[in-house]
Formats: structure tokens, C-alpha cells, sequence
């Protein structure tokens, strides 16, 4: 392998993140499509105001590692929370979430755009087709003080064991029982314990973002601009399991695990060619045994492993694995090729062909401008930045 091999890996692999990624007027709209159904949940006269319902996203969203559908006939998924602060477990998860159903068919166009069919856990809104996403709405109240001192008692910080929450599942023996024992979350500890693995290196493109478009404060740069390098490792990989796993739904790889074992392997690489290779090499070390059984830690909530399914179904994790070793060899092959041209075959079964042939264009043309001199390629090009100047 050569440092130019390198170099042309690294931007077609960056590159492809961005091809993956999603388009800053679909994040744009999700938002504020988002923002303006919290705002008819919690509006003045909603039977909801009264316990300050506050709706965020979840999931891939929310951690910057959404990647695009396979083509225009496929949906973005939007997870989100609907949080209502000031209420207990008074109700029962069925009152919950009926009230939050309830507010949903109190606005005309929202009423439309549920879902005909109940989702185990949230309420479903289809936006039209030229959205191309939908929402999936998640009830919650606040978790009880106690489980929270549970959770700081087994090694969770108390500013994210301070966020966790309790949901509604239709499928939970309480679901119907006034009780305590619901299921638990916790999506924003998690994005908080996320976005601390990659502090260093999120905390330097920022800045350097904030500089290149003359930013009055660092601040002043919203989050979902940048991309570290395990944002967009993660984006990869997720896009190389559901090529791998088209025809193997059920025993396709969750990203929660991908996820939560790329953040435990990355050490802040600032290069995404080494930041792939030590997350491919390291991510398994963190896929402990507990009792002879498989165990992947919630990071926030050490007591829930992510990876319960894999005792009963044994051959997921050794589908895991063996996807781990395929990426691998398909990336050290890559390293071993001069041309990563003669190698579109291969990508457009590893990515798709949408997503490849856009970032070897670009790759190439980044190539050929340098060979002639009038380019100077990137050492590492890392950051989103949009396609018109942005001003804070």
C-alpha cells in the first residue's frame, strides 16, 4: 500500500459517506416538520400542555448516521421522542399513549397522515411522497429517581442517567397495569455518551468549520455540519450491511450494535482510511461474555445488553462477525489496488451503484485536477460542508 493508494481511499470513502448522507434540505424540513408537531402537541388548550410535552429525535438522526434509502421509492425514518416533563406513571403506558394518539387526530392533516396500523411502540405520520420520510413518535415520561440511582450506581455519569426515560410497548406485560415497570430508554444520554467518544476530533472540525466560514462563535456552527470520521465509518458500514443482508432481513447486524461498538473502538483517527481499519480490527473486542452469553453493554444503561437476541438466534452474532471480516477484506483489497476504478464492480455490490458512481466522480475529478496541477486533493476531507457559503 502506498500513501497515494491511501489518499485515493480515503477521499472515495469520504466521498461515499457524503453520497450516503442526507441532503441538508431533508434534514432541514424533517426539523422543522418535527418542531412543528411538538408544537401542536404542547399548544395552549392541548390536553397535553399541561405536562410541557417536548419532542427531540432519536437513532441515526440525532447521532448524524442516517444514511440515504436505496433509491426515491424508500423512506427516511425519523425517530423521535414526544416526552411529556411534567407527568408520572400515574397513567398506565395504554393512557399514555393513547393521549398522545388523541392530540395527534385533534389536528386535521396529522389525523390523515397516521398510520392506519398501531406501531408496537410509537405513533406513525406518513408525510407525502415528496417527503420522502416519516415519523415515528415515541410516548415517554420522565424515568423514576430511583432507577436513575440505580443506574449512576452501576457507573453511568449522573447528567445521563439523569435523562433516561420510560416508553410505552404494547407488547410489555404492564402495558394495560398502572405500574412502575415500564421500558426504559434513554436516546439522549446515549447521543451524549456518543458525541464524548469522538469530543477531540468533532470539537477540532468545528472549529475549523467555524473559521472557514468566518463564524462569529464556535456555537454558532450547528452540530449536524460536521462529520467526524466514525460518523461517516458508521455510515458506511451500515450501508455495506444492508447490501450484504438484502436477501437475510433477519439476521441483519442492528445498528445500535454497529454503533455502540464503532464509538467503543474509535480513538479520535483524523483520517478516515484508519479510522475504518481500527474500528474493524478493535470493534470485536468489545463484544463481551457474560455467563457464556454474548453480551454489548448499553453504554447508558449497563444492565441492558444490545445484543439479548443473539443467545436465542446464535447465528446472528457469527452473521456479525463473519460481515466484520468481509468488510475488512474488501477494504485491504481496496488498498492493494492502484485504480479504485477497476474496483466499481465490487463497491456497487458492497454500496450500490448510486452511491459509488457519485463518489468516484468526484474522487476522480479531485485526481485528475491534481495531476494537472490546477487541484491540490485534500490530505482528508472530513467536514459536510454545504454547497453555498453559510453565514452563522
Amino acid at each position: 500500500m502506498t500513501s497515494d493508494v491511501k489518499l485515493q481511499l480515503g477521499q472515495f470513502l469520504t466521498y461515499l459517506a457524503e453520497s450516503l448522507d442526507i441532503s441538508e434540505t431533508r434534514h432541514s424540513e424533517a426539523e422543522e416538520r418535527y418542531k412543528a408537531v411538538g408544537q401542536w402537541l404542547g399548544k395552549e388548550g392541548s390536553t397535553l400542555a399541561l405536562y410541557n410535552p417536548q419532542i427531540y429525535p432519536q437513532g441515526s438522526f440525532r447521532l448524524g448516521t442516517v444514511i440515504k434509502p436505496f433509491d426515491d421509492r424508500e423512506e427516511y425514518d425519523i425517530d423521535l421522542v414526544c416526552e411529556l416533563e411534567s407527568l408520572t406513571k400515574v397513567v398506565t403506558q395504554q393512557q399514555l399513549k393513547k393521549m398522545v394518539g388523541d392530540r395527534l387526530r385533534e389536528h386535521g392533516d396529522y389525523s390523515r397522515m397516521l398510520d392506519k396500523k398501531e406501531g408496537r411502540r410509537c405513533w406513525t405520520l406518513n408525510y407525502a411522497d415528496g417527503a420522502q420520510f416519516h415519523m415515528d413518535i415515541l410516548p415517554a415520561v420522565p424515568e423514576d429517581e430511583e432507577f436513575k440511582r440505580l443506574l449512576t450506581a452501576n457507573g453511568v455519569p449522573f447528567a445521563m442517567a439523569e435523562k433516561a426515560i420510560s416508553i410505552t410497548d404494547i407488547t410489555s406485560s404492564s402495558f394495560t397495569r398502572l405500574d412502575n415497570d415500564w421500558p426504559r430508554s434513554n436516546p439522549r444520554g446515549f447521543a451524549d455518551w456518543f458525541r464524548e467518544r469522538m469530543k477531540v476530533r468533532f470539537d477540532a472540525l468545528r472549529k475549523s468549520l467555524a473559521e472557514s466560514v468566518r463564524a462569529a462563535t464556535i456555537e454558532d456552527v450547528p452540530e449536524y455540519r460536521v462529520k467526524t470520521p466514525l460518523q461517516m465509518a458508521i455510515q458506511i458500514l451500515k450501508r455495506h450491511r444492508d447490501m450484504m443482508f438484502l436477501q437475510d432481513g433477519e439476521d441483519k447486524p442492528v445498528s445500535i450494535i454497529i454503533t455502540t461498538l464503532a464509538a467503543h473502538a474509535y480513538n479520535n483517527e483524523a483520517d478516515i482510511v484508519d479510522c475504518i481499519l481500527n474500528l474493524l480490527e478493535e470493534m470485536p473486542q468489545f463484544i463481551e461474555s457474560r455467563g457464556g452469553v454474548s453480551w454489548v453493554s448499553n453504554p447508558v444503561n449497563p444492565m441492558e445488553n444490545f445484543a439479548d437476541k443473539w443467545h436465542e438466534h446464535p447465528k446472528r452474532e457469527l452473521k456479525f462477525r463473519s460481515w466484520l471480516r468481509q468488510v475488512s477484506e474488501d477494504l485491504h483489497r481496496a488498498l492493494q489496488e492502484a485504480n479504485l476504478g477497476k474496483l466499481q464492480d465490487v463497491f456497487n455490490a458492497r454500496f450500490g451503484a448510486r452511491a459509488v458512481n457519485e463518489a468516484l466522480a468526484k474522487s476522480e475529478k479531485i485526481m485528475v485536477g491534481a495531476a494537472l496541477g490546477s487541484v491540490t486533493p485534500p490530505q482528508r476531507v472530513v467536514i459536510n460542508t454545504p454547497n453555498k457559503p453559510w453565514k452563522a
